[in-house]
């Protein structure tokens, strides 16, 4: 059994919640509903940046913060992605790739004049972390401009227009730039295989840096603000002997002590410093709740509403005054709100549900634990349908997240919503390798991928059998990524459990997936797999593919054309080999898209092949019991 903080709760009664206002929802009104991914302040504070799907495509746009309504301030049908304005309110940074590649150019969008300008020019080069000088006089980022997989820190000049490597990669890949508040130095973050990671400093005038936590092989720690006197960094760190992330200062000298700030049971993680005050927000994440809190570094602290759901983002307003806050839960999709800290109000800024839905069609999932072979605790959410029977006669659906380390967190799942109006319950369990649960929680799946993560799923579908609500008979599993990955996992190493299966942009063989991939993900693959050659018999054993033979129910497989994650290669492969195996199969490859659909007339056609496929293949099908 692995030590985990979901030993501490417990599973109420699983119940179907009455609602007079359910009904089925449809997809095409569904996925109208809008998303927010992140939000910036103006530089006055009079308006908000955030990036959003508005048109169906995700573009940048501008509302009040006091609410009003919002105009759009870039026009383009590919991914635009909102990075952060100047501090003298001169520019707007965004980033943009092409279709789904994610090697986007960075762009500065004048917003005086609104002319925009490619400041990277480059092609199929990854860029990320950038950010401002305090002075506006000049921007950092990182990026491989100088290879394939290999990142170090650039400096950008936008009067003159020129870019200069100023921190090389030679001691780790860079991430998590953060200028100091006089603009001198550059706290950073280190990381050779992006599982372990360390945090330095710095100075921009001399050319010396600081390693305050060495990179080593059993934690991370990332850079996350300073202190206003510049004399300490805030970082997120699990460097301490329970494994437990949280946020802790380090004094600028080598090997400082860890002050920390926020330890506790569960994972608490920096969200935003603030410019004025020296106090910052975290986040608390409690199996997948995640709760906003203010903090001062005399310990007083306060909690921020709401306080169910999740906070994606929180960011200070230039004056210290306000928090815009973007928050999700699981019967509401995400929207900016303003908190005001004096006042202590909450005013919703954005609404992005459309068309007569309302949070009373939707359904809370229920917390649940259940557990695994080895009884270690496993926590997820169970989405119930509304006014249904335990009779044994229900569908049902198990939902690996991707990542692996990632974790199913009670947010909005637009999918999820729909499946469940039909009349499916759904599970998604957080299985070994998942974050929010531990250092050892997470790292338990290396040399074990596809092993201890897919025993945790047979054991979601006993506790689904276990709730007198679902047919065993109708059980499917579908997930994205590494969920797509478990799922082809799940129909070869376990047949006869399966329905059904809709795999969406999978990772089937660890071989040609390994060849084919990001460099960064060659380095993720090689820690968490081992070597190609010395393991290869692991390496074999859990790529699907080579047991496609085993394959009994049918399978849908959805994939995007441009993947650098899992390569399309993965799906065509794989739909070749389960044919032979003379089972049902299905494939749609899109292709504008990368590792997952962004475009809404893909996802609106994504979910609606699921949809009828699992309709086909599960919900109408008749029970043997």
């Amino acid at each position: 059994m692995i030590p985990t903080p979901a030993a501490k709760l417990a599973s109420g009664t699983v119940t179907s919640p009455a609602n007079p206002n359910h009904r089925p929802l449809d997809i095409d009104k569904l996925y109208y509903t809008r998303a927010i991914l992140s939000v910036q302040w103006s530089v006055d504070g009079e308006h908000l940046y955030f990036d959003t799907n508005i048109t169906g495509r995700y573009n940048i746009w501008a509302v009040p913060s006091n609410r009003g309504w919002p105009v759009q301030l870039t026009v383009s049908d590919e991914r635009t992605l909102l990075e952060e304005p100047s501090p003298d309110g001169r520019f707007l940074l965004y980033a943009q790739d092409i279709q789904g590649d994610e090697k986007p150019n960075l762009y500065l969008l004048d917003l005086a004049e609104f002319t925009i300008r490619n400041i990277t020019n480059t092609d199929k080069v990854g860029y990320r972390d950038a950010k401002w000088s305090p002075d506006a006089r000049s921007l950092v980022f990182v990026g491989e401009r100088e290879g394939p997989g290999a990142y170090p820190v650039f400096k950008f000049d936008p009067d003159k227009g020129t870019v200069k490597k100023i921190i090389g990669n030679e001691a780790g890949d860079c991430e998590a730039l953060e200028y100091s508040p006089d603009g001198h130095k550059l706290a950073l973050t280190r990381t050779r295989n992006y599982q372990y990671t360390g945090a330095s400093v710095y100075d921009l005038e001399s050319g010396t840096e600081t390693m305050l936590a060495p990179i080593d092989d059993k934690s991370t720690t990332i850079t996350g603000g300073w202190t206003r006197d510049g004399k300490r960094v805030y970082v997120t760190s699990n460097a301490n002997d329970r494994g437990i992330e949280a946020v802790a200062l380090l004094e600028l000298k080598q090997d400082p002590e860890f002050q920390w700030l926020t330890l506790q049971d569960w994972d608490s993680q920096l969200v935003d410093v603030s410019p004025t005050e020296d106090r910052f927000a975290y986040v608390v994440n409690e199996a997948g709740n995640l709760r906003l809190l203010l903090r001062d570094l005399n310990g007083q602290e306060e909690e921020i509403p709401p306080t169910q759901g999740v906070v994606r983002a929180a960011k200070f307003s230039r004056d210290g005054k306000r928090l815009a806050i973007i928050h999700a839960s699981g019967d509401s999709p995400h929207d900016i709100w303003v908190y005001d800290l004096k006042a202590r109000t909450l005013k919703q800024i954005t609404d992005s549900l459309v068309g007569g839905l309302h949070r009373e069609n939707f359904v809370n999932p229920q917390l649940v634990v259940y557990p695994s072979f080895d009884q270690t605790p496993i926590s997820g959410f169970l989405y119930v349908p509304a006014n249904i029977k335990a009779d044994h006669s229900h569908p049902a659906i198990v939902y690996p997240h991707g990542g692996p380390q990632w974790e199913h967190v009670n947010s909005w799942f637009p999918s999820l919503q729909y499946y469940t109006s039909h009349g499916y319950l759904v599970i998604a369990p957080n299985f070994r390798g998942s974050t929010g649960f531990g250092r050892e929680f997470m790292e338990s799946l290396r040399k074990d991928a596809g092993g201890g993560d897919l025993k945790d799923l047979v054991a979601a579908v006993d506790y689904l059998k276990s709730t007198g609500y679902v047919d065993p008979n109708r059980i499917a599993i579908t997930g994205g990524s590494w969920g797509g990955y478990l799922t082809l996992m799940a129909l070869t190493k376990h047949p006869e459990i399966w329905a059904a299966g809709v795999s969406i942009v999978p990772l089937a063989n660890w071989f040609t997936a390994h060849e084919n991939e990001d460099p960064v993900l060659q380095k993720n693959d090689e820690w968490l797999m081992g070597d190609p050659v010395e393991d290869r018999d692991l390496w074999r054993d859990r790529s699907p593919l080579f047991f496609a033979d085993r394959i009994r129910a049918p399978l849908l497989l959805l994939a995007g054309q441009n993947d650098i994650r899992c390569p399309v290669k993965e799906t065509e492969q794989m739909a070749e080999a389960a044919r032979k195996n003379g089972v049902t199969v299905e494939v749609k490859i899109y292709e504008n898209e990368g590792h997952g659909f962004v475009r809404r007339e893909n996802e609106i056609d994504a979910i609606k092949r699921a949809a009828k496929f699992l309709a086909t293949h599960v919900a109408e099908r008749a029970s043997t019991q």
